[in-house]
């Protein structure tokens, strides 16, 4: 796992440094909707989030919120998150140009609501194909897996 965020620092670093065009990515108000599932424990539910603001050039902060049922030896039951999800879309910095593909980091934070721990975090990197301007795929790995659909609205 060190050695994968020390190659995806690596490309980053160099596609800062390298001449790329920027990309128009489906920023703030995009709906993603996805099916999630942890690696550390079993649990399965639904999470989406709604993009609301750009932060700077190619990053955007959403709200966010997820239904998760665990069942694991220290703690069977289901719990709700309410949070925030940041996205840094790095194809300009990857040197992306693909129209249908965007690629990014993301991050949550939030509170988890009748869960074994309150506190609701997670990171991964991911990525979207648009099949139109207001339907698209999203996939996500992290420190859990999300699959799912975006709307562009």
């Amino acid at each position: 796992m060190k050695k994968l965020f020390l190659l995806l620092f690596t490309i980053a670093s160099l596609g800062i440094f390298s001449s790329a065009s920027a990309q128009d990515y489906q920023g703030p108000k995009v709906l993603n909707v996805g099916l999630i599932s942890g690696f550390n424990s079993y649990n399965f539910g639904v999470q989406a989030d709604y993009e609301i603001a750009q932060l700077g050039q190619d990053f955007t902060v959403g709200v966010s919120a997820a239904f998760q049922s665990w069942d694991n030896n220290e703690y069977k039951g289901s719990s709700f998150a309410v949070g925030a999800r940041f996205r840094w879309y790095a194809d300009r910095v990857l040197n992306i140009s693909h129209p249908k593909w965007d690629v990014f980091a993301n991050g949550d934070i939030g509170f988890n609501i009748n869960a074994p721990n309150g506190l609701w975090w997670g990171i991964g990197i991911g990525g979207k194909f648009h099949i139109s301007e207001s339907f698209g795929l999203q996939a996500i790995i992290g420190s859990g897996a999300q699959i799912g659909v975006t709307f562009q609205f």
